[in-house]
């Protein structure tokens, strides 16, 4: 059996730094399986990484939400062989994967709020050092579009940001402005083994409170015993489509993971960034987009 990986910087944006990251985040994942190490080790080891880099909408690079205060981050892993673990609008705390996969030790599969804070604090897990510098101009710039009336976030109207922001003139939402950042990895191990790992600081345009689709099993993320599937984007609609799942009945259908990442990413409206990766239990790599997207894999 071969090996393979595959990993995503988020869809709607790219550029050298967040690619060159994604490069790196393979190359780690890689390593470790070169090891002898399995696939959900690999997986979450390469999704820790990303969250500490602070390149992407992930850990320490998380986003802040439509307050300019709060941080809040979702988080899922999941194997072909064992349980899968996520955890909700998490707070404070600087790797969320580690507290999701400490959820599959867990009887239950999914954490949230003080619950999920309880066992972070059991952990000792690092506390978040808060917004970085990017991120506290890239808050600045989105509010600044929507105050010139250039963005309106998707699922908002006009006039509830007018009673937020006292912003007028709104207009449709600018998927460029609205780029990702949410990160994700699927490994393939020597013993057949298939895992998939993803984060995400989530909307920067949302209320605190919000979920988005990555810890949604069939949106998010999708695991089946043909491989497995993330996506990225603007998590309403991805939910409201059930974007990972689609991938996974197509791969069940015998398609091959590109093919179904295409076609399920070209049945997105071209206003929605959207993206998939996918990963066979053959080492059968798939990546679909209807825009920009950092990916990279490695197959062996």
């Amino acid at each position: 059996m071969g090996l393979a990986f595959v990993v995503h910087g988020g869809a709607g944006g790219t550029s050298p730094d967040t690619l060159r990251g994604c490069r790196q985040a393979a190359e780690i994942g890689m390593a470790v399986l070169r090891e002898g190490r399995g696939a959900l080790e690999a997986a979450v080891a390469v999704i820790e990484w990303m969250e500490n880099s602070g390149r992407y909408n992930a850990g320490v690079g998380s986003v802040l939400r439509l307050d300019g205060e709060t941080i809040e981050m979702d988080a899922v892993v999941a194997s072909s062989e064992g349980p899968f673990g996520a955890v909700e609008v998490v707070r404070g705390i600087q790797n969320p994967i580690l507290l999701a996969l400490a959820v599959t030790k867990t009887p239950h599969h999914i954490l949230t709020g003080e619950g999920a804070a309880s066992l972070a604090r059991q952990l000792a897990l690092k506390p978040h050092p808060g917004p970085t510098s990017r991120v506290l101009k890239r808050y600045e710039s989105m509010k600044v579009a929507i105050e010139a009336g250039k963005l309106v976030p998707p699922g908002w109207t006009s006039e509830e940001l007018e009673r937020l922001w006292s912003a007028e003139g709104f207009s449709m939402a600018d998927p460029v402005l609205l780029k990702g950042g949410t990160v994700g990895a699927i490994a393939l191990d020597a013993k057949g083994v298939v895992a998939l790992a993803s984060s995400t600081g989530g909307s920067g345009l949302m209320r605190p409170g919000r979920v988005g689709d990555v810890p949604i099993r069939g949106s998010g993320w999708q695991m089946g015993e043909h491989g497995g599937v993330l996506a990225t984007g603007i998590g309403e609609v991805i939910m409201e489509r059930e974007g990972s799942g689609g991938v996974s009945i197509l791969m069940a259908q015998g398609l091959d993971p590109q093919r179904a990442c295409e076609q399920v990413a070209g049945e997105f409206p071209p206003n929605i960034p959207v993206g998939f990766i996918a990963l066979s239990r053959q080492g059968f790599i798939g990546i679909g987009k209807n825009c920009e997207m950092d990916t990279y894999s490695i197959v062996e």
